[in-house]
């Protein structure tokens, strides 16, 4: 009976040959599979260290705005200042004629609340803005400290962020992963770049929209700035507690049952950090949506 494949039979030596180049082809084909796949993901990595390092937290470090004398707001408040006369004096007269054809004291009383609201504002919103959004800011600050845990801020952030995609995780997730941590960061910073612009904007023009708050529509102006600045205020402490929670998360010890799962969880925090924005514009003025 002839032996069919690979077989001492001198017949079958040709077999043996073809499996044994055969396996040896598979081998190599599939070490430099690897290789390639090692190489690609190290790239990947470095790329996402990199970034990391220089902006993933770089948002936390842009100071509260300068409201004191010669700053942005002082320009935008003094460029303004006869706009705020003219709709003063305009909200007066409106009050007036409302108080001619009621033959009613109420419009009197709107009159005076306005006027006092808009003194109030003038004198005071800069520098209460300006104390929350330092408070803010603060905690902001000490918060992502506390989850990062070290001293040189830039470096560990780089290290809790970025260790985990070396382990326990195929090239695929480790480059999608990376991608959108890198653009996430990016994105944040630009937020709070944003952020910056609209709080200086909100205060300078804050005494503007207190200027007509005896009528319906002033009253809905003055609501909606107080509202917009609020939210802006929050967002860089709201941002900064997911983004906290995020690298707890991102950072969980290597060889954890649920460290994929856990990885995966903290890179889709950090976005949720980005779409926080317009939740919490909604949040404190249902109205700034429609």
């Amino acid at each position: 009976m002839i032996v069919l494949g690979c077989s001492w039979a001198p017949w079958d030596w040709g077999d043996c040959i073809a499996t044994y180049l055969r396996s040896q082809l598979d081998g190599v084909i599939g070490s430099l599979f690897d290789f390639l796949f090692e190489a690609l993901k190290a790239v990947v990595i470095k790329a996402v260290e990199s970034v990391m390092k220089a902006v993933g937290t770089l948002w936390i470090d842009i100071d509260t705005p300068q409201f004191g004398n010669n700053s942005a707001v002082s320009f935008v408040q003094d460029s303004t200042l006869f706009i705020l006369i003219f709709v003063a004096t305009l909200s007066v007269i409106i009050g007036g004629i409302r108080m001619a054809l009621a033959q009613r004291g109420e419009a009197v009383r709107d009159i005076v609340k306005s006027l006092i609201t808009m003194v109030v504002v003038s004198t005071g919103a800069v520098a209460f803005a300006a104390a929350l959004i330092e408070i803010a800011d603060a905690f902001s600050e000490w918060i992502v400290d506390e989850a990062v845990g070290g001293s040189d801020f830039s470096t560990r952030i780089g290290t809790i962020m970025v260790n985990p995609l070396k382990q326990d995780l195929e090239l695929m997730l480790v480059i999608t992963m990376g991608i959108l941590m890198v653009i996430t960061s990016i994105i944040q910073l630009a937020l709070m770049v944003i952020r910056y612009g609209m709080l200086i904007l909100l205060v300078g023009v804050l005494p503007l929209t207190a200027a007509a708050t005896n009528t319906e529509a002033g009253m809905m102006w003055f609501k909606r700035a107080v509202a917009w600045l609020a939210g802006f205020i929050l967002y860089k402490p709201i941002a900064a507690i997911i983004y906290a929670a995020a690298i707890l998360l991102i950072g969980t010890p290597a060889g954890a049952p649920d460290k994929t799962l856990a990885v995966i969880t903290g890179v889709a925090m950090m976005m949720l950090a980005v779409v926080a924005l317009p939740a919490i514009l909604r949040f404190v003025s249902p109205k700034t949506g429609s």
